[in-house]
């Protein structure tokens, strides 16, 4: 679903300029403003959900950080880096009893950020929708392949219900996907917004850097993850 620019600054209260600063500034990608035509001439529309919490987040922020640094905290980037069991055990939205079917499913015991991310999104997958362990590990073995060749975070992932057992299908943002009709989705989960808001939380405990200031701990612990899927 699309808002137009006009709604969008209504809806949110920012001006014109300062849309397009946080777009020069890297805040807001350019693939969003998507160009159609109208009575006037030619109208500007975004992606309703993503620009509304992408606006949310840097009104969030914007007082703690500068805009150079919120757009690294934004961007796509994946942090190269690599967490074991016991990062994950530091980890609030990571459910401690899956780890053990993560450890099976990736078979490893270490893991990129991205597959991170998937354990995050599965969590709550299972927390919402009572997945069973051996659904989960099905899940994580039919994606893990992918894993390694995603170079950022603008993926998402749609799980689907079929007989009894879970399905997923990973694609880039922005990308056309057709789906077939006959497929219940029953959740989708986006890298990048909980890319965000975990670099955010977690910026002590995995040395994210993103300033040069010395924000108390506190400070990360009131920083919550709320996700749109």
């Amino acid at each position: 679903m699309l808002i137009s620019k006009k709604d969008l600054l209504k809806e949110t209260g920012i001006s014109y300029g300062q849309l397009y600063r946080w777009k020069r500034e890297g805040l807001i990608p350019e693939e969003w403003f998507i160009k159609q035509p109208s009575f006037t001439g030619q109208e500007t529309y975004f992606p309703r959900t993503k620009i509304l919490n992408r606006i949310k987040a840097i009104q969030e922020l914007k007082d703690k950080y500068s805009l150079e640094e919120l757009a690294k905290i934004l961007s796509p980037e994946i942090a190269e880096r690599y967490f074991t069991t016991d990062d994950l055990s530091i980890i609030e939205e990571i459910d401690k009893n899956l780890i053990p079917a993560f450890v099976k499913g990736f078979g490893k015991n270490s893991f990129l950020y991205i597959e991170v991310l998937l354990m995050i999104g599965l969590s709550d997958f299972k927390k919402q929708f009572g997945a069973s362990l051996g659904q989960l590990i099905n899940i994580v073995e039919g994606l893990k392949g992918y894993c390694e060749k995603i170079k950022s975070t603008e993926y998402i992932i749609v799980l689907f219900d079929k007989s009894d057992d879970y399905y997923a299908t990973l694609y880039k943002e922005q990308a056309e996907v057709y789906i077939d009709a006959r497929l219940n989705i029953v959740h989708t989960i986006h890298l990048n917004e909980l890319s965000s808001r975990f670099k955010i939380k977690y910026r002590k405990s995995f040395n994210f850097r993103f300033d040069d200031e010395d924000y108390s701990v506190q400070d990360d612990k009131n920083m919550n993850m709320s996700y749109s899927y």
